[in-house]
Order: structure tokens, then sequence, then C-alpha cells
């Protein structure tokens, strides 16, 4: 049996707070050529070629299941952090951050969500 030291399972292989880390980590986990291989090997199979009525159905499905978990997947691409000026902020917020911590901050950070 094979040690594997310093391996971290949850650990993500690529930086996540660049931009070509989470391109590197979208790529790994998707392979946008998937459906096509599929329906060109499906459709080689006796069963497929008596039911072709199901063929657009079957796609339809799958790419509905595809897009289920590519959806999160793409959004994990961009930050969901935001930042915005404490001025363009709403009066009373403004207000109540500057009686806290004066000048010393000019900006805040959010995270966007979906």
């Amino acid at each position: 049996m094979a040690v594997l030291d310093g391996f971290d399972i949850d650990a993500p292989r690529w930086d996540q707070s660049t931009f070509m880390g989470r391109l590197k980590h979208f790529f790994n986990i998707t392979d946008c050529l998937i459906l096509p291989i599929i329906m060109q090997r499906l459709e080689k199979h006796r069963f497929m070629q008596k039911i072709t009525f199901l063929h657009a159905p079957l796609q339809v499905m799958m790419v509905g299941v595809f897009l289920i978990f590519m959806v999160p997947a793409a959004c994990s691409l961009f930050p969901q952090r935001c930042s915005m000026a404490v001025s363009k902020l709403e009066p009373d917020l403004r207000e109540s951050i500057n009686s806290q911590y004066g000048d010393r901050i000019s900006h805040v950070y959010f995270n966007k969500g979906l």
C-alpha cells in the first residue's frame, strides 16, 4: 500500500484566489465533450436505433443533469468576494462604520453570493 505523505484530499490543487487557479480547477473537474461522446456511443446500440423518438428527450435530460453540476462549478471560477467604498454605502450604515472605525476603513468587503 502506498503512503501519500503531505497529501490532503480536501486541499485544492491550485490557488483558488486567482482566476487561473479556479480555471485550472474547473477544467480539471469538467469534460465538455462528454455528451456528444455518450450519445455517439449510445446511438450504435440496437435499442437506441429502435427508440429514435427518445433521442431528443434523452439529450435534454442529460443536458439538464450536466447543468445541475456545471453551474456551481462555473460559478466557482469567479470570485464571490466584492468590495465597495464606504462613501457609496447607505447613510445610516456609513455613519455606523465611521462612528466605530473612523476614517481607517475606506472599503468594505461582502460576499456576492448567488
